[in-house]
């Protein structure tokens, strides 16, 4: 059993990152070079992997909610505080409006009691920092693409080649994240809850 979250991730979130790196292909034929077209759509790749991640750790979150309302199950009038308590939980979310940067990951799900950081990182104490690390970079790249701002991605290429390579190595990164997210979740809930949200919560890294 999976949250619906990393459901959603695995199947139309990835589908739509398979769609686009087969445009990729389709478009460069698999040339290597610093062609024009080329490095458009690896902005592209780049910018929908953050949005596909972004709409994941939303989701995430989303689960996260329901679990914790459905504590009110039984309490009278339990509908109306099921919906008061989600919107207070949910109110000024930054993942609804903002990227998902590490910061603002900790924020939302800080307001549901978690540490969420430090148990990534307890709970995968050398994955954790990396997927923080590869989560900054691809939302400074995002973000620098959207605004245009050549001095960003010329100091961002100069750190990583922003290439279909680079692309997949994030990609396979954060498709191991959304699991361990997942986890961590699921094992926070469990304990203020008593109930899971998801079976797939493994220990830790191997």
């Amino acid at each position: 059993m999976t949250t619906a979250a990393l459901e959603r991730w695995r199947s139309e979130r990835c589908a739509a990152l398979d769609s686009l790196e087969a445009v990729h292909e389709r478009v460069t034929e698999r040339r290597r070079g610093r062609q024009y077209a080329t490095e458009h759509l690896n902005l592209a790749l780049f910018a929908r992997l953050a949005a596909e991640f972004q709409g994941f750790c939303r989701d995430l979150h989303d689960d996260a909610v329901l679990m914790i309302v459905a504590d009110l199950d039984g309490v009278a009038g339990a509908d109306i505080h099921r919906q008061l308590l989600r919107a207070a939980l949910t109110r000024s979310r930054k993942l609804d409006r903002g990227n998902a940067s590490p910061g603002n990951i900790g924020n939302d799900f800080g307001y549901l009691g978690m540490a969420f950081w430090s148990d990534v990182r307890q709970r995968y104490s050398t994955k954790g920092p990396r997927w923080n690390t590869i989560l900054e970079s691809l939302n400074v790249v995002r973000n620098a693409a959207a605004h245009s701002d050549a001095a960003k991605l010329a100091e961002m290429r100069s750190r990583h080649p922003l290439t279909l390579r680079t692309f997949r190595a994030w990609r396979r990164a954060l498709n191991d994240a959304a699991s361990g997210f997942e986890a961590v979740a699921s094992a926070y809930l469990a304990d203020e809850t008593g109930r899971v949200i998801a079976g797939g919560g493994s220990g830790g890294e191997a």
